[in-house]
């Protein structure tokens, strides 16, 4: 019996395939094809590394030559932009308050010195100006109160003209009557330091020749926002009730402490509203503004008042006149609230004026007769001191409530 061995070690082995010629050169083409691609690739990143690598340096030396050419422009003093700091250093110029508190230091001091100094203390001038002005053997006058009246600022020469008034009487008499003078110095300020361009220059005080129109045009008599101005005002300068009570809500008004006065009376109210329309008793709209003008007689001692005047706000709610504001300024019409004169004239008839501090025992004028509304148009200046148009006791006596 022949007993085939190599087909005994063949059982259950797979039999060897033939290698197909074509799949070989198949696969070959396809491993040739992918190192090609690695091959382009790496190419091209290096060539994007070269190019990116030449714009860096192409962009380092772009900023080098446009630093050089701005450091030859701003040694050489020929950059063509505008100087912007000179423009924000004109723009505030008029602004510098140290600057000018040094000026007007220096001129107060310097007008006192000279008005007072004499022959022998120079040097005291000195500290303040140049030169060598002549003096009297002795002092010629006594300076006292010095203060600002008005100062102009010229910027190409940093001067400041500043005006000083000066109480002034003379130095031999200290009973001699005094007067107020003016006096014009120019001073210059720099970095260096501060002093003045020359001598005092005396010079005519500022006019008061100016007619001032204020926009309130009615008169109010009898009416409870006047009896509300007067209740508040007596809370605020004599220390009777409340301040509070009578603000609108949300504003605060402190009262004066200690209080000035023992008591005010009302003598004028003016309104910027026409109030004859409206009823003592009739309800308010809430929200409605009037602003007042009140003339004030305000008691100092028994037989003394002074005269002031307040410019308030006044709101309506619940039915009654509540202060929302004192009034930095008056009301002033809507059209030209300054007209200048060329000499000092009388109050306009349609318009209130500020009276002068007097006694509120003066008998120099009554008040126009009111109409039943508790309200007259404004056809007289009204006069402080006048007959009150309210008690003392800040009750209106022909009003029972506000």
């Amino acid at each position: 019996m022949n007993i085939d061995l190599a087909k005994i070690n063949n059982v259950g082995r797979s039999p060897k395939s033939k290698t197909d010629p074509a799949s070989e050169n198949s696969a070959d083409s396809v491993v040739d094809e992918a190192e090609e691609l690695a091959r382009a690739e790496r190419e091209q990143w290096g060539l994007r590394q070269v190019w990116t690598t030449r714009l860096l340096k192409a962009g380092i030396l772009a900023a080098l030559g446009a630093g050089i050419v701005a450091l030859i422009l701003v040694v050489f003093g020929s950059s063509p932009t505008p100087n912007l700091t000179d423009n924000a250093t004109e723009d505030t110029a008029d602004v510098d308050t140290v600057g000018q508190a040094k000026a007007e230091d220096l001129a107060r001091q310097f007008v006192v010195a000279w008005l007072q100094a004499s022959r022998g203390n120079e040097q005291e001038l000195d500290h303040f100006v140049s030169g060598n002005p002549s003096l009297p053997t002795a002092p010629l006058f006594a300076a006292t109160d010095p203060a600002v009246a008005s100062i102009d600022y010229e910027q190409k020469s940093r001067t400041y003209a500043v005006t000083v008034s000066v109480t002034v009487r003379a130095a031999t008499d200290a009973n001699a009557a005094t007067v107020r003078r003016y006096f014009q110095v120019p001073v210059v300020v720099t970095e260096a330091g501060v002093r003045a361009a020359a001598l005092p220059a005396e010079v005519a005080e500022p006019s008061t020749s100016i007619d001032v129109k204020l926009g309130y045009k009615y008169r109010v008599a009898n009416h409870p926002i006047a009896t509300s101005a007067h209740e508040f005002l007596s809370a605020m300068l004599t220390g009777n009730g409340e301040v509070a009570r009578y603000l609108t809500p949300g504003i605060s008004i402190a009262p004066i402490v200690p209080a000035p006065y023992r008591s005010v009376a009302i003598t004028d109210v003016y309104s910027s509203e026409d109030l004859s329309a409206a009823s003592a008793s009739a309800p308010l709209p809430d929200g409605d503004v009037v602003r007042l003008l009140v003339t004030a007689a305000q008691k100092v001692t028994e037989v003394d008042s002074v005269s002031g005047q307040y410019a308030l706000t006044m709101t309506s709610r619940g039915g009654r006149w509540e202060v929302s504001a004192i009034d930095a300024t008056p009301l002033y019409p809507p059209a030209a609230p300054r007209t200048p004169s060329s000499s000092t004239t009388t109050p306009s008839s349609t318009t209130p004026s500020a009276g002068a501090p007097e006694s509120a025992s003066s008998d120099s004028g009554q008040l126009p007769a009111s109409s039943d509304s508790g309200q007259t148009p404004a056809l007289s200046v009204p006069t402080a001191g006048d007959v009150p148009l309210f008690s003392l006791s800040g009750t209106d006596p022909h009003s029972s409530g506000r």
